[in-house]
């Protein structure tokens, strides 16, 4: 049962730690704006933010004010994809919610679907974190709660918050093991004076808590909730109808290998092709990250002689197509329905992306070795229902029995599938210490 009492918080701003962040803030703008001129995420993401108080001001003018508003703060699109099952339940209850997002990636994510999500008044960039911005913001929304999601605390926002006695926590928190939150003891101080200022604080798991405990020893309001993007990939699942594909294509042995960056396709490719040769009935669906012109000309030269099409130009699929590459973004959740064994890309890069999607349709997943920041594969992995590949050999061990073996990829695929649905509901755990005293 989730703790609904008020926590008694240290509302005062840390003088000490408050001029020091500062101090390094103004010289991390200074060197955000040098950058920006060679990075164009940078350049889209400071440009984003011009004009953004004009658009704040104008959006919250459609407010209800007989109704409470909860502030919900989120790092990027997946970040999103976890306070989305919650925004929506709390707007069935009449209760208004205001979404800001951090990353260029988020804006990107929301430009594509060109209309603000149901029960959100308004997605935007947060502010710059400057006192005078945290200020201002609070001022405008007036919010009766904030709602952190994940791990994006933004400190100045934080303090003014809690200075003026807003209720803030923190929601599907995650501490990963590397963490300098959990391994540098400067860190730790810092980040005490933005965890003490928080009422609630839910992790994903046992391991997260005790990382945050290790911070905060005394604070009363941790406790474990899981993971609310468990919530949003089954409710998504659910919208998402099978692709149309080309006829004659997808009535066999379906691999999707989605969102791969060029890492993830010198250790994959070979064996794919080798498959294809010694399988008759395997298709491919290769969905690159990012469907540049370069990247879609490396898949074709590397697959040349197999019989592929680009999907803007399905329509006209060769005789014998074995091969869809995906020219587009926006597709890969629903590409996995009907699929039958997926691989998911960034395990040799950045971390691992969204091995849930895959799983939740009942598919038995393959990524990369870097897979720390995705307690699910993970997890999938110690079930049997997943598997972490490191190398082009490593990969082809594990693959080419799979495919020879339908019986078992579909026994595999339903273990993943039940493994999601069974750690569903996290949205409904919080929802009590968000509507408390609301």
């Amino acid at each position: 049962m989730m703790n609904e009492t008020r926590v008694p918080l240290n509302k005062q701003p840390p003088r000490f730690w408050f001029i020091c962040y500062n101090l390094i803030l103004q010289l991390f703008f200074g060197l955000i704006r040098i950058r920006s001129r060679n990075d164009p995420d940078l350049q889209e993401a400071l440009e984003g933010r011009r004009n953004l108080w004009e658009r704040l001001e104008a959006s919250l003018k459609s407010r209800n004010p007989g109704k409470p508003l909860v502030w919900f703060h989120v790092a990027s699109a997946g970040e999103w994809l976890q306070a989305q099952p919650v925004i929506r339940r709390l707007s069935e209850k009449e209760v208004q919610c205001v979404l800001t997002y951090t990353s260029i990636n988020a804006r990107r994510w929301f430009g594509k679907r060109k209309e603000t999500p149901p029960g959100v008044l308004v997605h935007e960039f947060i502010p710059l974190d400057t006192p005078g911005n945290a200020k201002r913001l609070l001022d405008l929304m007036a919010p009766d709660k904030i709602v952190w999601v994940s791990y994006d605390l933004w400190p100045n926002h934080v303090w003014e918050a809690a200075h003026r006695g807003i209720p803030q926590l923190l929601i599907s928190g995650i501490v990963h093991q590397a963490s300098a939150r959990s391994t540098n003891f400067i860190v730790q101080k810092f980040y005490r004076t933005l965890y003490n200022r928080l009422e609630q604080i839910m992790l994903v798991s046992d391991a997260d808590l005790e990382r945050v405990r290790q911070v905060v020893p005394e604070h009363p309001g941790l406790s474990v909730m899981g993971d609310t993007r468990f919530d949003s990939v089954i409710e998504r699942r659910e919208q998402l109808d099978p692709p149309q594909w080309p006829e004659g294509f997808g009535q066999g042995t379906l691999f999707v290998a989605g969102s791969t960056w060029p890492r993830d396709e010198e250790c994959i490719y070979p064996v794919l092709r080798k498959a294809l040769e010694q399988s008759p009935e395997l298709q491919l669906v290769l969905v690159p990250h990012e469907p540049t012109e370069e990247h879609l000309l490396h898949a074709e030269t590397f697959f040349r002689g197999i019989p592929m099409v680009r999907w803007k130009n399905r329509d006209q699929a060769p005789p014998g197509l074995r091969i869809v590459l995906i020219d587009t973004i926006g597709l890969l959740a629903g590409l996995y329905r009907g699929a039958d064994i997926a691989y998911v890309g960034a395990g040799f890069t950045t971390g691992v992306h969204n091995t849930m999607e895959p799983a939740s349709m009942g598919l038995p997943v393959f990524f990369g070795p870097r897979y720390d920041n995705a307690l699910e594969a993970k997890e999938m992995i110690e079930l049997g229902c997943a598997f972490s590949i490191d190398s082009t050999e490593s990969f082809e061990s594990r693959f080419l029995p799979l495919l020879q073996n339908p019986e078992l990829t579909r026994k595999l695929g339903a273990q993943a599938q039940q493994f999601i649905e069974s750690q569903a509901h996290a949205s409904e755990q919080c929802l009590p210490a968000i509507l408390g005293n609301l």
